[in-house]
């Protein structure tokens, strides 16, 4: 889970499994901090680099912005989940 993932959300991710040991990614949640033009030609490597995770639940949130929410619908529907105010997962 991530707040808004100024970092990169792949490199979240990877430090996640470098610190916890653990190479599986069950969920990856929140604020993915690629919204705007300045984001644009990240987009397809970011997408490509985050379905490589496999992850079974995919749930990008506030600051991701819609063209890679897009983007990662597409590329990854079966795990892909909108959220909300009050949506609840049970992981």
């Amino acid at each position: 889970m991530t707040g808004c993932g100024h970092s990169g959300i792949v490199n979240v991710v990877r430090y996640a499994r470098k610190i916890t040991g653990i190479s599986e990614v069950h969920a990856i949640v929140g604020g993915f901090h690629l919204g705007g033009p300045a984001f644009e030609l990240i987009i397809p490597e970011t997408v490509e680099a985050l379905a490589a995770f496999d992850p079974g639940v995919l749930v990008p949130t506030h600051c991701t912005g819609y063209k890679v929410i897009y983007a990662l619908y597409a590329r990854m529907p079966d795990a892909f989940h909108q959220s909300s105010v009050l949506t609840t997962f049970a992981l």
